[in-house]
């Protein structure tokens, strides 16, 4: 009973789900877009059967193994070698609905392909039961084989015969099946057998046996196939027990296997390679009742030259899920696929044509190059009008104008008018050659080669004169209301004429117009581009590819507001949201889809004869005249892809190594840069697909691919990344789920953190070792200017011991001398002078003693020891030294200079001062170092420190500045004068930075 349940849910998830498109019966063959892909494509040949896999790739079984394609790129699969027979001859594929890949070999054998990517053989070599007709995967999970030894089925991972205990024969099987009902059939020599799930037992349901197979049409029939005919059983005895109509069999039945002789397609047509010896097609087979079809008598299209099959040896039919016709031929791969545009077979190829309707329903073509007019009517062949009219057109009630040599034949509602033409200049009637008709509800226009541009009114043709119109006119159409007229001429102006007033806008961006189409907004298009009319101005649409808006000469828009454009590179179709996209943001590409070649599109869009090139008949089909002939497209019956693509990751090429796409791939040292291989299997229109991919860490958006499918990247770094792939068929139809790998690259021993934490040692003792050496270079000259000054100061002190101090010394003891023979008064008062000249050469001596050895006192010490003598040569003069703040040591510049600037500060106070105290102050500031040297005497004459006369303080100026500070020469508080020296702590003190000691 659960079994029946299963059964019964199955089916009904089989009839909700909607059939896909498929190929018009109504349709021929020469019409239809054939592909033949051979060895020269990369095909590969003698393909003996195919099958479609739930992700979207064709599989391809050949006498050398087993390929597949995704529409654009065949790509070999290796199969696995077991022992020492290669499984290369391939003769049955079947596709599961879990993604698994059943396939049997010539050699024997049954394997699976899952969707994992792992390969399993199932039946070994050497128990193969035969060779395998074809297989089938019933509910249970088991599988049927139809072999030449009779059938078997694999279950439980065990092989065993099916014979007469189960009530079927011992011969060869040459079919098994399993249909929309979940029955399993099974085809003999003897006749067609059913499996009875109840009693475990195949019965006997026809006698009637076949040699080739067993077919389903899409009611739900089965159908008996050998080389002769196709006959179908009796509707009552392939229904189940309880169901009283037929069910449609799923979409996808056959897709997951090919058919060796004939196949029946999803609308009921039954394509077959037997008439007798080309393919051919039976159209609407499956409605045709309880007869016999036999192709060579019952077909209604088959292929004639010049279209044929990449090989004439025909192997296996298979329609895909997209609704697309494979043929596997001994030498490649052929697809049928039904063509948006739809190619008028006219006798002959003009190029210049004019089209219009009358309101019958019938469709006029004037031919003007071949000189013909044609009534055509779809699937009709083409009728030729005995009377030739150059130009047709639609006046605005809907009326049918044709041009003729002399007069218009107007056609409305079955009744037919002349309306003369005019006359020439000369006033003698001839015949006219007609460029164009519009009629613009007031003013029937005609252009002609003798009279020029015309208007009708009232029933009298009146020259242009006669009209308010612009200059150098180049195309025209009527506008929305009566009266109204757009015009574009040849300097790129474009003018609107609102009855009789003119309104100019400047066209120069689309270059020179090919086509004005007046609607939601008025389309101007030209050799540059398409733009529309915003306001007062005109704005210029844009597009990836430029190219494919250029010259477009017709336009149409359907019922469902899309848009169909007739241009240089075939019919540009804009869906109404995306054309509504594109006007509110024109600076953004226009979003559109292309129908080329590959559509049934021949040729360019007309632009000789400056007429519309598009035209929409009363059914909505829209006509398209090219300089290739006329094609038609329906767009409601224009068939949508509507499978969603599935992106694959396929690999990654270095070089000439590739790597598979398994996630988690590490790539060797040193692979900076590298290919990355994607696809997604669409086998109607691959050249449509479209793809957005991207590389973590190195993309900051998505990269769009357009149709390409390989990414290149160059100077990537090591490290993890993930590679994304976004795909889109060409309906627009995106990917329900990205496709993605993860990698690892690898670094090299250079690229690693150890190296780089080398490398910065290496620079870090390379910076230490240059400092040490400029270190020592500035030792080295720092000590060789000491030793210099050491030098000059060993020289000024010989200088001074030898000269001045001898002098001096000379001088005293004459003096000494001299003042024993003077009287006691006189001796005594040279006594003071002699004492000062004693104090003098201990002074110089001093001076002496500290130039050869280069010591520098503290300037306290320094400052008592110059004050002490200064004191005792002035009795009446009292001296004193303050020492405030941390004593610090000072740099030996500062404490040089700062001592010298002491001493000669405490010689003036003393000498020049005439003071009563004198006093030196030092103070050891946190932020400078300050010493004061006051006295309480005269003060200072304004002329004391003209650089001229006193030596002494620009020496002791001169002294500060080079020690880094300042001095100070001011008026004391009350009387005398204060000298200071001002040291920033920077400039003054040794050892750590001063800003790292200052005082709290």
């Amino acid at each position: 009973m659960l079994r029946y349940c299963i059964q019964a849910a199955l089916l009904a998830l089989l009839v909700c789900c909607g059939p896909a498109s498929a190929l018009d019966p109504a349709v021929r063959l020469h019409d239809y877009n054939h592909v033949a892909w051979t060895t020269r494509d990369g095909a590969p040949g003698e393909i003996k059967c195919m099958a479609q896999t739930p992700d979207g790739w064709l599989w391809l079984g050949t006498t050398t193994g087993l390929f597949r394609f995704d529409g654009v790129r065949f790509e070999r699969y290796k199969i696995p070698t077991r022992g020492t027979v290669a499984k290369h001859r391939i003769t049955e594929l079947r596709a599961g609905a879990n993604g698994d890949l059943w396939m049997s070999f010539s050699v024997g054998g049954l394997s699976v392909l899952h969707a994992d990517g792992k390969f399993e053989d199932l039946v070994a070599l050497d128990a193969a039961p035969g060779f395998i007709q074809t297989l089938a995967s019933d509910i249970d999970g088991s599988t049927w084989l139809a072999t030449d030894k009779g059938m078997y089925v694999h279950a439980h991972g065990q092989l065993r015969k099916v014979a007469a205990e189960q009530g079927l024969p011992s011969s060869a099987a040459r079919a098994v099946l399993l249909d929309q009902y979940q029955q399993l059939w099974a085809l003999f020599d003897e006749g067609v057998y059913r499996l009875d799930r109840q009693r475990e037992r195949f019965t006997l349901v026809s006698a009637q046996g076949g040699d080739t197979g067993l077919l389903q049409s899409p009611d739900g029939r089965l159908w008996i196939s050998d080389s002769r005919q196709v006959t179908p059983l009796p509707q009552k005895l392939t229904l189940p027990p309880g169901v009283t109509r037929p069910l449609p069999r799923p979409a996808a039945f056959n897709s997951v296997e090919s058919r060796y002789l004939a196949q029946f397609d999803r609308d009921g047509n039954l394509w077959t390679r037997g008439c007798p010896d080309n393919l051919c097609v039976i159209a609407n087979a499956a409605q045709r009742g309880d007869t016999p079809l036999i192709a060579a008598r019952d077909a209604t299209d088959q292929l004639v030259p010049p279209l044929t099959l990449s090989s004439r040896a025909t192997n296996a039919v298979l329609e895909d899920m997209e609704g697309n016709l494979w043929i596997a031929t001994q030498a490649g791969l052929d697809r049928f696929r039904e063509n948006y545009l739809i190619q008028e077979r006219l006798p002959q190829i003009g190029g210049t044509y004019s089209m219009a309707g009358d309101t019958e329903g019938g469709i006029w073509l004037a031919d003007t190059a071949n000189e013909t007019t044609w009534k055509l009517a779809i699937g009709a062949v083409p009728q030729k009008s005995p009377v030739y009219y150059r130009v047709v057109a639609n006046d605005r009630e809907g009326g049918l104008l044709l041009a003729g040599k002399r007069s218009i034949e107007r056609h409305y509602q079955g009744r037919i008018t002349q309306i003369p033409l005019p006359l020439p200049a000369d006033g003698k009637p001839a015949d006219l050659i007609v460029f164009g008709l519009v009629d613009d509800g007031k003013v029937l226009w005609m252009s002609s080669d003798k009279t020029g541009l015309m208007g009708l009114v009232d029933g009298k043709w009146q020259p242009r004169s006669a009209f308010s119109l612009p200059p150098r006119i180049f195309l025209g159409i009527a506008g929305i209301r009566p009266g109204q007229r757009w015009h574009a001429t040849g300097d790129g102006t474009l003018v609107f004429n609102d009855n009789g007033k003119l309104t100019s806008y400047d066209a120069q961006l689309i270059g020179l117009a090919t086509m004005l189409y007046a609607g939601e907004q008025l389309m101007v298009g030209g050799d540059q581009g398409l733009a529309f009319l915003d306001g007062d101005q005109l704005r210029k649409l844009t597009a990836l590819r430029p190219e494919e808006l250029h010259n477009i000469s017709g336009m149409a828009v359907s019922a469902d507001g899309d848009r169909w454009l007739n241009g240089a590179k075939g019919v540009v179709h804009v869906r109404h949201a995306d054309w509504q996209a594109a006007i509110a943001h024109p600076d953004r590409p226009l979003n559109y889809e292309l129908l080329g070649e590959v559509d049934g599109y021949s040729g360019q869009a007309m632009l000789e004869n400056r007429l519309p090139s598009v035209y929409t008949d009363r059914t909505g089909q829209i006509w398209f005249m090219t300089s290739s002939g006329v094609v038609r497209l329906a767009p409601a019956a224009v068939r949508r892809d509507r499978i969603a693509p599935l992106p694959q990751v396929l690999g990654i090429d270095i070089g000439e190594h590739g790597y598979q796409a398994v996630n988690g791939l590490r790539l060797p040292p040193g692979s900076q840069h590298f290919n990355l291989r994607y696809t997604a299997p669409g086998l109607g229109k691959p050249d449509g697909m479209r793809f957005q991919y991207q590389l973590s860490g190195v993309d900051t958006d998505w990269q769009e691919a357009g149709g390409r499918r390989i990414a290149y990247y160059t100077n990537v770094a090591p490290g993890s990344y993930t590679f994304r792939v976004r795909a889109f068929n060409a309906d627009g139809r995106a990917a329900a789920k990205d496709a993605q790998l993860e990698f690892e690259i690898e670094a090299t021993f250079v690229q690693t953190v150890w190296f780089k934490a080398l490398c910065a040692l290496a620079a870090a003792a390379l910076l230490y070792l240059l400092y040490w050496y400029r270190l020592r270079i500035a030792t080295r000259r720092v000590a060789e200017q000491l030793v210099v000054r050491m030098a000059e100061r060993e020289r000024i002190a010989r200088a001074l011991h030898d000269t001045f101090l001898q002098s001096v010394q000379a001088l005293t003891l004459r003096l000494d001398l001299v003042a024993h023979q003077l009287p006691e008064a006189a001796r005594r008062q040279l006594e003071p002078i002699m004492e000062q000249a004693d104090a003098t050469i201990i002074e110089g001596r001093d001076q002496v003693h500290e130039l050869r050895t280069g010591r520098v006192d503290d300037v306290e010490t320094a400052a008592a020891e110059a004050g002490r003598h200064l004191a005792a040569t002035h009795p009446g003069t009292a001296f004193g030294v303050v020492v405030s703040g941390t004593r610090r040591k000072l740099r030996d510049l500062a404490a040089e200079e700062a001592c010298e600037i002491a001493r000669e500060a405490l010689r003036n106070a003393y000498h020049h001062a005439q003071a009563s105290r004198v006093e030196a102050r030092v103070s050891y500031g946190g932020e400078q170092f300050v010493l004061e040297i006051t006295d309480d005497g005269q003060g200072m004459a304004p002329d004391a420190a003209a650089p001229d006369k006193h030596y002494g303080l620009v020496g002791m100026r001169e002294r500060a500045a080079r020690a880094g500070g300042r001095l100070d020469i001011a008026a004391a508080s009350g009387s005398g004068v204060r000298v200071t020296l001002t040291l920033p702590a920077r400039a003054a003190y040794t050892g750590r930075r001063w800003w790292q000691r200052r005082q709290p």
